[in-house]
């Protein structure tokens, strides 16, 4: 569904937009299946994953992507986090919960309406739609997808290292930080978010969004799109990950 717009407070505020020229270039770091580099810009849709209080999603740096995306694509789907980003508020502000999603859905809500103009910017060329994570796990197919993906976690060791492996390089930083329990623990939230954005990510190319865009890597999901987890669901294998950089020009 399209995202509603609203007049919610801000809980954080990235820097204002402007209008001078692009700061920030994105350029392609890799595609997974690597069968797909040539030929992904065929696809007339792609859809946009944006994670929420990351300054990839920052006015100057979002007009880079964006700025790629527009020269390639006449669509674009922007996938806003909101609903699993309660998972980082609670595993890196210890928030309980309720309190967690609800502070979740609004910075989703932040984000589209303090990004709008940037989007505005290149609504000539590319038309952009608007869901929520907090939307797509609504739906059935969701806890369909989840619940397999949770299995396979607990029973495919292959795929449970790499998972684990995925959350400690996103983690990487604190290591040095936290107690042994503690660092357990956040590996639990962050592969907990893992499998629930890999099952709304399944329900989008379901729906027929097979080119996902995505400033950085997904290493447990590109391993997917190459095959080298054959009981993943069959919609991640035939997703098509495009991995950006974002630089200054």
């Amino acid at each position: 569904m399209p995202f509603d717009y609203n007049n919610n407070a801000a809980l954080h505020k990235p820097c204002a937009v402007d209008a001078q020229p692009f700061k920030y270039k994105a350029k392609i770091a890799s595609v997974s299946p690597l069968e797909k580099r040539n030929d992904f810009e065929l696809a007339n849709h792609c859809f946009l994953g944006v994670s929420l209080e990351n300054s990839h999603f920052y006015p100057q740096k979002l007009a880079g992507i964006l700025e790629w995306i527009s020269r390639r694509f006449s669509f674009c789907t922007v996938l806003v986090g909101d609903s699993i980003h309660r998972l980082t508020l609670q595993s890196v502000r210890n928030l309980q919960p309720t309190a967690a999603m609800a502070a979740a859905l609004e910075l989703g809500e932040c984000f589209v309406q303090q990004s709008r103009p940037v989007f505005e910017r290149f609504s000539a060329t590319t038309r952009f739609r608007f869901v929520t994570c907090h939307r797509v796990q609504a739906q059935a197919s969701y806890q369909h997808f989840h619940c397999r993906l949770r299995h396979l976690y607990r029973t495919d060791t292959r795929f449970n290292q790499s998972v684990n492996r995925f959350a400690e390089h996103y983690l990487r930083k604190k290591i040095d930080e936290l107690e042994p329990e503690q660092w357990a623990r956040q590996i639990g939230f962050s592969a907990d978010y893992f499998l629930e954005e890999f099952a709304i990510f399944a329900c989008l190319q379901q729906q027929g969004h097979s080119v996902m865009v995505y400033p950085g890597s997904f290493s447990t999901l590109s391993e997917i799109a190459q095959g080298q987890h054959p009981l993943a669901p069959e919609e991640l294998k035939a997703l098509t990950i495009v991995s950006l950089c974002v630089k200054g020009r």
